[in-house]
């Protein structure tokens, strides 16, 4: 049996950095669960945001989070912690968390209890100020790594190791 998680890795910083991409590049080799979110346009009659699997799955009406502009935090707290609740990986993948579902008190509830689990956790942290993701930034067993245009080649091999 593998030893406790002693320490989850987000990453943070501005939109369109290359967060994501890290993401996917250190998952290679491990069986990520959890969720994606992905922001989509032309899916539904406007741009809207879906939370997939970590892996696979297309945005659809049944994944459906919010329309862009709206949000209804019982969508998080039904999908979210549905996705949490799936543990067939070996890495809890929560790419990404934001302000939107700060008012989703059962699936900011499930985020923060994975934490204080034994799966390692690797995320993303939206650059916003809510009291939920200060809680995730500040857990005692969270690390967080801010990614820059000018560091995210250099993080890949930094991070590859952390998992």
């Amino acid at each position: 049996m593998a030893a406790p998680c002693t320490e989850h890795l987000f990453l943070t910083g501005e939109k369109g950095v290359g967060k994501s991409t890290l993401v996917r590049h250190l998952l290679e080799g491990y069986t990520p669960c959890g969720f994606r979110t992905v922001r989509v346009t032309g899916v539904m009659d406007r741009p809207s945001v879906h939370l997939l699997p970590a892996v696979g799955g297309e945005a659809a009406a049944d994944n459906l989070l919010f329309y862009c502009g709206e949000c209804d935090p019982a969508r998080f707290d039904t999908l979210g912690t549905a996705a949490l609740a799936q543990r067939s990986g070996d890495v809890l993948l929560m790419d990404e968390l934001g302000p939107a579902e700060s008012q989703a008190a059962a699936f900011c509830g499930a985020v923060l209890a994975a934490l204080d689990g034994d799966m390692p956790v690797l995320g993303v942290l939206q650059k916003a100020d809510t009291a939920f993701l200060r809680a995730v930034a500040s857990h005692p067993r969270v690390r967080v790594v801010t990614v820059t245009e000018e560091n995210r080649d250099c993080l890949r091999q930094e991070l590859q190791l952390h998992l």
